[in-house]
């Protein structure tokens, strides 16, 4: 008869061991799960606060043959601070993307070194080469915010 509790002691032991096993994991788990909420949170956090608007003139001749560049005024409208060269910004122009050695960008708005933060102007300069005459479109990106401007190149530009 004393085998029986001896067997019933070690079942019961072995399945507490199993149990704070699956806790375990499951605890793990939870965790990981909670980390990426807080991520996704964030990130979202980023994305709503981020907005810029382009506010040049599409007539006004932002291309210059000469330079062969393309120069933009981007005004910072979110409540994000962004950097203050326009290195946060992704920019495709006539559907190719545009790498950051073919970007300068320059706060007009505010101190040299300051962020850019809401309300001030960034002016951005876009190695183009030559363009021809017709329509262009630059396409410009930062933290899921998008904007798009079109232009037209006509001959004597």
């Amino acid at each position: 008869m004393a085998s029986v509790p001896v067997s019933h002691l070690i079942l019961f032991i072995a399945s507490l061991v199993i149990a704070a096993g699956v806790v375990g994991t499951i605890t793990t788990g939870v965790d990981r799960v909670s980390a990426a909420v807080d991520d996704a949170g964030l990130d979202a956090t980023e994305t709503l606060r981020t907005d810029v608007t382009i506010i040049s003139d599409a007539n006004a001749g932002v291309y210059d043959a000469t330079e062969e560049n393309v120069t933009l005024l981007i005004k910072n409208t979110g409540t994000y601070r962004l950097a203050p060269d326009g290195s946060d910004l992704d920019v495709v122009f006539d559907g190719q993307y545009v790498g950051p050695s073919a970007i300068n960008g320059k706060l007009v708005s505010a101190d040299a070194g300051a962020a850019w933060s809401r309300g001030d102007v960034l002016r951005l300069t876009i190695d183009t080469g030559q363009l021809a005459d017709g329509d262009h479109r630059v396409f410009v990106t930062v933290n899921g915010d998008e904007e798009l401007f079109q232009f037209r190149v006509e001959g004597g530009s």
